[in-house]
């Protein structure tokens, strides 16, 4: 009985330690504010003030009255069919964004290399704010270019791509577990990871090989590989990815053009 009690008193400390962690917003207005902007940003259209309140879950009144503060900034505006769209004020936002989130010269002309000699699309992922990103996309020559994963934005579902698994690869055991235990392993296709003890022997194979892939467990469709570089101290991905059948096809020689290119650099060890 006394194990029991134990076990049940750590599992309550691990959840309140789990609360503590997650950062609440202080400020509840400008979260509402923020959920709105977050709306409106991944809609192609533009929203209604009905499909705002369904996708936000505001009160009617704090709706209102956050429409008419964010328009009055200019962060969203009037469209067609009274839609909200995006203001040109968060273009401000965008630029300066860009000009403050950069990405390394030798890894951008890299990216580019990859992409003119492979024909496939090409690009370059690293971790900022403990999140997955994509630093630089470059469209290969190929007909029907790969898009999925390859866009700059937040990475999300970092268990099933090629550049994710790499860098958990050769980030440390502790940052690892850390992951691992905090992935949900949601599947996105039939070939997703979806088990933590499935996920460690791939990490184990990715440490083994030197590199990663991406066997059309983010998209359907979609294959890819990742291998580690390291410039100014920092660990990066750098990937190709192209249609399932011409990827099956080339694989060969993608993957032994970007370890010719990746021998010339300090490469991250594996943990």
């Amino acid at each position: 009985m006394k194990n029991t009690d134990e076990e049940a008193l750590n599992g309550e400390r691990m959840e309140d330690e789990a609360e503590e962690q997650a950062p609440k917003p202080r400020v509840q207005s400008v979260a509402r504010a923020m959920s709105i902007l977050f709306a409106v940003a991944q809609s192609r259209d533009g929203l209604g003030v009905s499909e705002i309140r369904r996708k936000t879950g505001l009160p009617l009144q704090a709706t209102y009255h956050l429409l008419h503060t964010l328009q009055s900034l200019g962060l969203l505006r009037r469209g067609l069919e009274n839609k909200f769209l995006l203001g040109l004020r968060v273009g401000d936002l965008i630029d300066g964004f860009n000009m403050q989130f950069s990405c390394p010269d030798e890894l951008r002309a890299l990216v580019k290399k990859i992409a003119e000699k492979s024909g496939e699309t090409s690009y370059v992922s690293g971790w900022l704010d403990g999140d997955l990103i994509t630093l630089a996309v470059e469209t290969g020559t190929n007909p029907i270019q790969a898009s999925g994963g390859a866009s700059r934005r937040r990475g999300g579902d970092i268990h099933a791509r090629a550049s994710g698994k790499l860098l958990l690869a050769i980030a440390s055991e502790e940052e690892r577990d850390k992951f691992i235990r905090g992935c949900k392993f949601l599947p996105r296709t039939a070939n997703t990871i979806t088990t933590a003890e499935a996920f460690r022997r791939e990490i184990r194979r990715i440490q083994s090989d030197g590199y990663a892939l991406d066997d059309e467990e983010y998209a359907e469709g979609l294959r890819c590989v990742a291998v580690p570089f390291r410039i100014a101290g920092e660990n990066y991905a750098v990937c190709v990815s192209a249609p399932s059948e011409r990827f099956t096809a080339n694989f060969t020689q993608i993957l032994e053009l970007l370890q010719s290119l990746s021998r010339s650099m300090k490469l991250p060890s594996f943990a």
